[in-house]
């Protein structure tokens, strides 16, 4: 079966995560802002899809053929319905249709059908994933998309949408600071998927325990308990932090009583001495999720490259005894971490300290299979941009050398 994900923002981030929760999934299509798919199982496909939090939305593919068959795949549709058929077409691919002009093509076929209906888009364009939630598309209406491909022609009906609204509660339902920088939750849970071991069975692929070392607000922890893993381990040098998270997750515990959490007060430049990290605390299949502080928080008026080395200094500092500590106890697992680049006057301000330090200590791993079109970036990482902020992330997976 063949399956279109719309992709989000950073297209290469939703790549990603894709290929980490469906490792077996073979690419027939991709651009950046969808992806076609085949070798997927709608069962397993549907189970996993929440995990997805950098797809947009997924629609199965019905057709591949010619305008004519896809109106009468919309009259098939359409007569299911009891009363008027409401509906939202999207349009998506390389040289696309006007979707003024299909709009108006659908409506009259459909109406040669004797078939009642009402087109919903507004100023002929696309459905938001927002859109079509507050509309409960879903289950009244039909999202309807055809993707063009240089004339060939895909349509399918809307399987899931992205619940963006579980993000804000998320984001911001919890006790924060707002002088230090939060991990948004999107990133976390991309971060957590591609987190996963690829070279093994589907069940060793499941990680059972994460421990996150520098836990700040939580958000990370808070990321891995909504996908039911079990164990979730953090510290922090912060008491502040440690405290907060401690408590924010507790209140969670109470809603999901299964969970093991351990939250230690303890300064990741002496991770080898943490007691998370002794064997019969972690599991079989651990991995390290995490970013540490992205240091003080810039504005356009301060922001400088002097500002930026003496960050850079002080976190490679940081950084090469976290790496250091994390080679002399042997962890073998997997590490998903971001660091941070700057935005000076457009000009982006690579955090290169790093890499050497990365070089010293770690593997880094790909984040795409060695065939496809796509690439990290040089250094063999993935970046998320924000808009209106001068700090950006560099996501790396990483195995201690």
């Amino acid at each position: 079966m063949l399956y279109w994900f719309q992709l989000g923002r950073e297209f290469k981030l939703s790549i990603a995560e894709l290929f980490a929760v469906f490792p077996n999934m073979e690419v027939i299509y991709s651009a950046k802002s969808i992806m076609l798919v085949d070798n997927l199982n709608q069962t397993e496909l549907l189970k996993k899809v929440s995990m997805l939090w950098w797809t947009i939305k997924v629609f199965e593919v019905k057709i591949s053929t010619d305008m004519d068959s896809i109106l009468s795949n919309i009259s098939n549709i359409a007569s299911g319905f009891d009363s008027k058929f409401n509906y939202w077409l999207n349009i998506f691919g390389e040289e696309q249709i006007k979707l003024g002009k299909m709009l108006m093509n659908v409506k009259r076929h459909l109406k040669s059908e004797n078939i009642p209906s009402r087109f919903v888009n507004k100023n002929d364009v696309n459905l938001s994933s927002a859109q079509i939630l507050w509309n409960s598309l879903l289950k009244k209406w039909a999202d309807l998309n055809i993707i063009d491909i240089w004339g060939i022609y895909y349509f399918g009906k809307t399987l899931w949408v992205q619940d963006i609204d579980a993000y804000s509660a998320r984001d911001y339902g919890k006790s924060r600071d707002m002088d230090i920088w939060m991990l948004p939750p999107k990133l976390s849970q991309m971060m957590i998927n591609i987190s996963r071991p690829h070279s093994v069975s589907p069940t060793e692929r499941e990680v059972t325990t994460i421990y996150d070392p520098f836990v700040g607000l939580w958000t990370i922890l808070i990321e891995w308990a909504f996908m039911w893993i079990k164990n979730l381990f953090g510290s922090d040098f912060n008491p502040k932090m440690v405290q907060e998270s401690k408590s924010n997750l507790w209140n969670l515990k109470s809603k999901f009583s299964w969970l093991n959490i351990d939250i230690i007060e303890a300064d990741a430049r002496d991770i080898k001495d943490s007691p998370l990290l002794s064997g019969e605390r972690l599991g079989v299949r651990t991995s390290i999720v995490t970013e540490w502080f992205l240091w003080e928080v810039m504005t356009q008026k301060n922001i400088n490259q002097d500002r930026i080395n003496i960050q850079k200094n002080n976190l490679s500092k940081l950084y090469q005894k976290f790496f250091s500590g994390l080679k002399q106890v042997w962890f073998k697992w997997n590490i998903v971490i971001s660091f941070p680049f700057w935005d000076v006057k457009w000009k982006y301000v690579f955090f290169e300290e790093i890499y050497e330090i990365l070089n010293d200590y770690c593997e880094i791993l790909p984040l795409f299979p060695s065939e496809f079109d796509f690439s990290e970036t040089k250094s063999g990482s993935l970046l998320y941009k924000r808009q209106k902020q001068l700090v950006w992330r560099e996501v790396f997976k990483l195995k201690i050398k």
